[in-house]
């Protein structure tokens, strides 16, 4: 019996290894609002809730999630959170009309929040395990990138407490602590 549990915790360690190891690929680009958004930024303690699209279709998914993470995280400000859709596909005499269309569609106060993405995206989806072009892939990573957390898929509520416990987790020991350990893949 013993043996089966030792097999079944080395079969888990390797399956969540590959989380624990990764990092958010750099990003600096500019945000809806035209602000530069440099990540990660390890000079500063916020930790990062990105929501990462690859399609037009991920961009619905991508909201219904973005506005809950919103609502709960918006004031918190040990909290950076950005929907970030990769672009680096779309051709570049395009990505004008997307953007236009992407700023009609969302609210003011979270133009700030919406930061496209041109290039990296065979490591964006390496870093996400990406399956599925229209699903969302939601990361939890530190301010040095290193990521903590994931899921992908629509919203749902399971996955959405699963995120705030990982996040409410990811707060308490950043706080005491200076490097926190990283939370496990659900």
């Amino acid at each position: 019996m013993s043996a089966r549990l030792t097999l079944a915790v080395i079969v888990l360690l390797i399956w969540i290894a590959p989380v624990f190891a990764q990092s958010i690929p750099p990003v600096r680009s500019k945000a809806l609002d035209d602000s530069e958004v440099v990540l990660p930024k390890p000079a500063n303690s916020q930790i990062l809730v990105l929501i990462v699209g690859f399609s037009h279709k991920s961009g619905e998914v991508c909201t219904a999630w973005g506005k809950h993470v919103s609502a709960d995280y918006a004031k918190n400000p040990r909290v950076a959170y950005f929907q970030v859709p990769v672009l680096q596909d779309a051709p570049s005499f395009v990505r004008p009309m997307i953007l236009h269309g992407m700023r009609e569609g969302v609210p003011p106060q979270e133009l700030s929040h919406f930061v496209p993405v041109y290039d990296k995206e065979a490591d964006w989806k390496k870093l996400v395990n990406f399956s599925a072009p229209d699903d969302a892939y939601l990361i939890l990573a530190d301010a040095q990138g290193q990521v903590f957390w994931q899921t992908h898929g629509s919203f749902n509520n399971s996955a959405y407490a699963e995120l705030q416990k990982s996040v409410a987790t990811l707060l308490e020991k950043s706080a005491n602590s200076t490097s926190p350990a990283p939370l496990s893949k659900p």
